[in-house]
């Protein structure tokens, strides 16, 4: 009998769920948050998906939805496991999950998050630390306010400098002389500004153009600073020059000072506050301890590649050169200390929380404002952008912190703990969400590197990292392979997360590698590579698959390469595409998100069968009419659960029914001949759809929208 989501899927129900989810992922499923990854997946629509797949076609998908599951039948493989979404999801309904992932920070993060623990054995391990270690780590953030009282650091700003090409005088490379302002300006205007002068940190607005500093009396735009795009101004002799071209007389990444900090006074109260002489000394201190460990960090050179040649520009050579000194000092000790801890398995635990910390503590993070949590992480570009204005952040932390040791065992470690023994999943009607608890499997199993055959989905889950081409999979085991493979052209997950590694393998001895790197890794620029490289992997999915089984994968793509990719790795691969289903993909006010011109917030569900079961029926001819209304269909039906639906998003439905249209022509020529003529006149297609007849079908934030009408408007002019 079909599965049901061979025919049939509560899509746009779904995507409300997972809208909703998409808001605090990491409060909702925080087992996949205990270690960053990119792309992470909404937990309730692989959920979707897995029972989708399990299910038979007719049986009542929201009554096991959110009611109680056991597919230890069933065999699930993830050759992309990233942070484990699938895994997870299998494991809390009761499948045999297996997952392999190339990038060994994937696997060992995975092997952390679903390794069974005591959680008082974990408390307990943490309080060794905090008794050890911490006092150590926080007499590097001690300060005293101008009463001379003791107080602790929560935040200092910095800012990079560079020495001018013309009269060598010491440049600040400020942006703006405000260094802090609220998150939501809007709602709170009240900011900070330092004074170019004295130094001073000056209350004001964050739109002002006009200061009187309150310490030495001078006037000031505090919007203005010394670097302005790519250019840099000498305040001194007034020299203009190019900040790259500057860095290329010099041996290594720029220096930078410390100019102002937030303080926790002793009364609990924040404050900002200029640097004073005991800082001063504080930071020779640090200094000078710095160089008697400085020789302790491995000289690993950063490789150069599409996600690090922006920083090798800037003259990073080695991972260690992303941190300040006092910054590696607090590394340093966190370290000895998490290489004593004795149990293996709580010490990958503890390495995969001190790896994430690195994350919000490091030359790379800035201050994101007032209101919010403080510190924005080095990878919220999904890059590694060089910060001129960074923050160096309290590492240990205190109650008040963002981005600490501390913090970070409480909203990751602790609460990861307490969802594993009972996941929830979230409940949305009339536009309020709760959660449900009491209907899943713990996620708490014993972790092995080797698949048996005689396995039970409720005891065990197999997790291996390696080249997803080659497994130890026996021939037809899998019911359903379901994953997120990655994309080709955009984030380099390896190159990102070789930061990670050169920390993990230190703590861990892992392997002899010095990156994640891999000449086999299913990510290339070049689309063609990347589809030969996905058609491997996805014929090893082919053998493993059982006759009748289904590759399920989550994808989409603005460009047409993309569709050519993942068109020829299907077929290729021997499947054929039976199904596409939109669904809501991530956060619609996510920064990558924000940046592109035509944003695309859906995902598609590709659902494949193995050609040879003849589950498609050839056809001579693509109706493309019919296409066109199963897409219009879709749209409707996600606006009328009120998803919006981007032009961008309009594309990929539509490339979606395209898809599963050409696999029906059975001719491999013949279907790229006609995704190549779709992929030409998509917009002509979008138009069709996309029509005005009492109203619009898409609907956007109000900001972008215009943007929309303006192209679809110049879309209808050039074409006449």
């Amino acid at each position: 009998m079909p599965r049901l989501i061979e025919n049939d899927f509560p899509y746009a129900r779904l995507s409300v769920i997972a809208e909703a989810e998409s808001w605090r992922k990491e409060v909702h499923r925080p087992v996949y948050y205990i270690h960053k990854w990119w792309a992470r997946r909404l937990g309730s629509v692989f959920r979707g998906i897995l029972l989708g797949a399990c299910l038979d076609e007719g049986e009542d998908f929201w009554k096991r939805f959110y009611g109680k599951n056991d597919f230890a039948e069933t065999v699930i493989f993830d050759p992309f496991m990233g942070s484990g979404v699938t895994i997870g999801e299998a494991i809390k309904l009761g499948c045999t999950a297996l997952g392999q992932d190339i990038n060994p920070v994937a696997y060992l993060t995975c092997r952390a998050a679903f390794t069974k623990y005591d959680p008082s054995e974990i408390v307990a391990t943490y309080q060794l630390l905090e008794r050890t270690v911490s006092p150590k780590l926080l007499s590097y953030f001690e300060t005293r306010t101008e009463e001379g009282r003791r107080a602790t650091v929560l935040y200092y700003f910095l800012v990079k400098v560079v020495s001018c090409p013309q009269c060598s005088k010491q440049i600040d490379l400020f942006k703006t002389r405000i260094f802090s302002k609220n998150a939501v300006p809007r709602k709170d205007a009240s900011a900070r500004a330092l004074c170019p002068s004295c130094g001073a940190v000056n209350a004001t607005l964050y739109n002002a153009d006009s200061v009187k500093c309150s310490v030495c009396g001078i006037t000031y735009d505090p919007q203005q600073g010394n670097i302005k795009g790519a250019k840099v101004e000498c305040d001194t002799c007034g020299h203009t020059f190019r900040l790259v071209e500057r860095m290329k007389s010099m041996r290594g990444p720029l220096g930078y000072r410390r100019y102002a900090k937030i303080i926790l006074t002793a009364e609990g109260q924040k404050q900002y506050a200029s640097m004073n002489a005991f800082d001063d000394a504080l930071a020779e201190r640090i200094a000078r301890e710095f160089t008697c460990i400085r020789s302790s960090f491995p000289q690993i050179e950063i490789a150069p590649g599409y996600n690090t040649n922006q920083i090798l520009k800037h003259n990073y050579r080695f991972w260690h050169e992303l941190f300040s000194d006092r910054q590696l000092l607090c590394i340093h000790h966190l370290q000895e200390a998490i290489r004593q801890i004795d149990h293996a398995e709580h010490r990958l635990l503890f390495a995969c929380l001190f790896s994430g910390v690195l994350e919000f503590n490091n030359l790379f993070a800035s201050f994101k404002g007032e209101g919010t949590g403080a510190v924005r992480h080095i990878f919220s570009h999904h890059v590694l952008k060089p910060e001129v204005m960074p923050i160096e952040a309290n590492v240990w932390g205190t109650n008040k912190s963002s981005g600490s040791f501390s913090t970070l065992f409480r909203s990751r470690v602790l609460n990861a703990l307490a969802y594993k023994a009972d996941p929830t999943e979230l409940y949305t009607a009339r536009g309020k969400s709760t959660k449900v608890g009491g209907i899943n499997r713990p996620l708490a199993v014993l972790v092995s590197d080797e698949f048996a055959s005689s396995a039970n989905g409720n005891d065990a889950v197999y997790l291996t990292q390696g080249d997803s081409s080659r497994t130890t999979i026996p021939d037809r085991r899998v019911d359903v392979v379901v994953t997120d493979p990655p994309f080709f052209d955009n984030v380099h997950y390896s190159q990102l997360a070789d930061f990670f590694f050169y920390w993990l393998n230190q703590l861990l001895d892992y392997s002899k590698a010095k990156t994640t790197r891999r000449q086999d890794e299913v990510q290339d620029t070049s689309p063609v590579l990347f589809a030969n490289k996905l058609t491997s992997v996805f014929a090893e999915c082919h053998r493993v698959l059982k006759h009748t089984g289904l590759l399920v994968f989550s994808y989409h793509h603005a460009r047409h390469e993309g569709w050519t990719s993942v068109h020829r790795a299907i077929r290729h691969a021997g499947f054929v595409c039976k199904q596409a289903y939109p669904i809501k993909a991530e956060m619609s006010v996510s920064t990558p998100l924000k940046q592109a011109k035509t944003p695309i917030h859906l995902d598609l569900i590709l659902v494949c069968g193995k050609e040879e079961n003849g589950v498609v029926h050839h056809v001579a001819n693509v109706d493309i009419a019919r296409v066109l209304r199963r897409a219009e269909d879709q749209i409707r039906a996600l606006k009328s659960a009120s998803i919006s639906v981007s032009l961008g998003d309009a594309k990929v439905i539509l490339m979606g029914r395209f898809l599963c249209a050409a696999h029906r022509l059975r001719n491999l020529d013949r279907e790229e001949t006609f995704l190549s003529d779709i992929e030409r006149r998509l917009d002509d297609y979008v138009a069709d759809v996309i029509k005005v007849q009492g109203e619009v079908l898409y609907t956007q934030d109000p900001s972008e929208q215009l943007v929309l009408f303006e192209e679809m408007a110049n879309y209808l002019t050039d074409s006449g």
